[in-house]
């Protein structure tokens, strides 16, 4: 995969680019000021000298009598190496140059074509080429004592003595150029470093690609999230925080921006500071409540708070432990029948027949024979496994599990439907141990139409039936139901309730 421009080296290019555009805009309007300013100048200088020459009394003379024309060419030299002027022409009103730096050309016709409005009395500045090429021309008109033309003044300065006038101010700008860029190339290194600093080193496409996982993680986790700064204000909470402070504070409320209390009521029964689980309860509910500080250049800047489910977190425990004994309770049963193989071969082969009638009553009694009578009725070696280990549970709590099974449940392929229905079992089981039951527990399971249908009936109080009725409509036992595509029901009825669980189950065929 080809990697693009780093983020050190992208900001830097940007700033210098920009930078040299702006200064380079800077660059050409300024030389384009300058031109304009120089030519403005340099104008005026033209009109007025043109102006002081045709006022001076020997131009009228010279004009007027036509003599001492040498005198008059030789102050007109002085005048433009005094000025730094290119030319300065004196002509009469047939445009005949009376003088000109090139003596050959004296007396003879003024060269351009942009002097005939002076010769109507116009002052102007024009651009023209003539006999020493491209100029700027400022022409003025000559008047006598009655106020009657009797010539023209013409200054001029060449287009390349404008260009070295032009050249000079543009070395400065040009050192100011360079000097600018280079200066701004040192503080983009200086600035993208920072920036890069503050972005923790990463690119663009690894904060995008890192923004677009934190964002997945937040949305489809179903603990509850919530990040807080170091004033214990809410700044981030994802779909689970949300729903759960909706549970309280009615839909269409967010988290963000609101103190932590509004989420976790009694904070001081945990610690933000501590690098462990903590059990926290509120209204009714057991969470387990974890944090970790968020940590930005060596400086503790707030804390991520996850807030799980206990309830779940038992039920995968408990799933644990019912598998743990599960393969305890195949091993003792696989030892056990062994052991009583033995004991009847041996009476057998003694020929002891009382004491292997007497023994064999002791272990055909329904109490040590749950086990084998089971193996017939559940063919489903997963599920009579489980039912030996939660009739074993049930047992530790004084509590007999009496299972009346009818017809046999057959043996089905489809691993994931077993799991399923176990699950629904595990979470019902859960549910039950934690309230006060009697004695005796009647569990009835029937299979029917590819369908396995378990009943649990048994005599509650108000208070218990109300617990009981609270945690089967936990959100994680309506998503256990769902995969498991089971239906659910609940009947009460003064002291008895009723539970009963539909699932699908196929027989292998």
């Amino acid at each position: 995969m080809k990697k693009g421009l780093r983020l050190w080296s992208l900001l830097t290019i940007a700033f210098i680019s920009t930078l040299f555009l702006i200064t380079s805009l800077f660059y050409g309007l300024m030389i384009y000021q300058t031109a304009q300013s120089v030519r403005k100048t340099e104008s005026k200088l033209l009109l007025s000298i043109g102006k002081q020459l045709s006022i001076d009394p020997l131009v009228k003379q010279v004009l007027t009598t036509h003599t001492n024309e040498k005198a008059l060419e030789t102050y007109a030299t002085e005048i433009y190496h005094i000025y730094d002027l290119d030319f300065v022409v004196i002509m009469d009103m047939q445009a005949k140059r009376l003088t000109h730096p090139d003596e050959t050309l004296i007396g003879k016709p003024f060269q351009g074509n942009d002097e005939k409005e002076a010769l109507k009395g116009h002052t102007y500045v024009s651009f023209s080429k003539g006999s020493l090429g491209q100029s700027l021309r400022g022409f003025v008109p000559v008047y006598d004592n009655q106020k009657q033309q009797i010539g023209v003044v013409a200054l001029g300065i060449k287009v390349q003595t404008l260009g070295t006038l032009i050249s000079k101010f543009r070395q400065g700008y040009t050192i100011v150029l360079f000097t600018s860029i280079a200066i701004g190339f040192i503080a983009a290194l200086g600035i993208a470093y920072y920036l890069k600093r503050q972005l923790l080193n990463l690119e663009p496409k690894e904060i995008s690609q890192l923004l677009e996982e934190r964002n997945a993680m937040l949305s489809h986790t179903n603990d509850a999230i919530i990040v807080v700064n170091s004033d214990k204000v809410i700044q981030l909470s994802n779909i689970a925080a949300n729903e759960l402070y909706e549970k309280t504070s009615g839909p269409g409320h967010t988290l963000t921006g609101l103190p932590l209390e509004a989420l976790i009521v009694e904070l001081d029964a945990v610690s933000l500071d501590s690098k462990r689980e903590q059990l926290y309860r509120q209204n009714g509910q057991e969470y387990l409540f974890s944090s970790a500080p968020i940590i930005i250049q060596q400086k503790p800047i707030g804390w991520i708070i996850f807030l799980r489910n206990a309830t779940e977190s038992l039920f995968v425990m408990d799933q644990l432990a019912n598998t743990t004994a599960y393969a305890s309770a195949l091993q003792a049963q696989s030892h056990e029948f062994m052991n009583k193989l033995h004991v009847i071969y041996g009476l057998v082969d003694l020929k002891a027949y009382d004491e292997l009638s007497i023994y064999l009553h002791d272990i055909l009694s329904p109490e040590k024979e749950f086990s084998h009578r089971l193996s017939f009725l559940v063919r489903n070696p997963q599920i009579a496994g489980f039912l030996i280990g939660e009739r074993q549970k049930f047992s530790e709590r004084k509590v007999t599990l009496l299972f009346d099974i009818s017809p046999e449940i057959p043996e089905t392929r489809d691993d994931d439907e077993t799991l399923a229905i176990m699950n629904c079992y595990r979470y019902i089981h859960h549910l039950l141990l934690k309230i006060a039951l009697p004695e005796e527990l009647q569990i009835l399971i029937q299979y029917a139409n590819d369908n396995l249908t378990t009943t649990y009936t048994l005599g509650l109080d108000t208070q218990q039936q109300a617990i009981l009725k609270t945690g089967c409509e936990h959100p994680f036992f309506q998503q256990l139901r769902k995969e498991a595509k089971a239906t659910f029901t609940i009947d009460s009825n003064n002291q008895t309730v009723v539970l009963q669980l539909g699932t699908p189950y196929h027989e292998v065929s």
